[in-house]
């Protein structure tokens, strides 16, 4: 496996990081894996984590319904540890995965230190509800 700060180096939230920025984000990841079928996150459950995947395949459910899927490079979590509200999705392992994890006590200083993360989370952020809407005027 590539080492957590070339992956991270990857991801499109951290790609304008100084290598030095990098490197302490790495120290501070948490390598966890899940076997297929594993439940990552639940709609309206607490969240304290964000993920990186690494390797394998996911499914981003909401209420039931499945919305994306996530692969190596994507991540999730972000949105309850940014407004400490709930879980707003259920993401789903379906194939074995591994993740590098970052609990809120790390995540959050990291973000609001860097204003390059921010603002490419805010720019995530957007993009999802403008998915969102289009989904539900697909819908309609």
């Amino acid at each position: 496996m590539e080492s957590a700060e070339a992956i991270l180096g990857q991801v499109p939230i951290f790609s304008d990081l100084k290598q030095k920025d990098l490197k302490k984000l790495a120290k501070e990841a948490h390598e966890v894996t899940f076997a297929a079928g594993t439940h990552l996150t639940d709609d309206d459950g607490f969240g304290v984590t964000f993920f990186v995947v690494v390797e394998g395949e996911l499914e981003v459910q909401v209420k039931g319904s499945p919305i994306r899927k996530l692969g190596v490079g994507s991540y999730f979590g972000e949105m309850a540890l940014i407004d400490r509200e709930t879980r707003s999705a259920t993401v789903v392992a379906e194939t074995d995965t591994k993740c590098l994890g970052f609990s809120r006590p790390v995540f959050r200083p990291f973000a609001y230190n860097h204003p390059e993360v921010a603002w490419a989370l805010l720019e995530a952020m957007v993009a999802r509800v403008r998915e969102a809407e289009a989904r539900l005027v697909a819908q309609s």
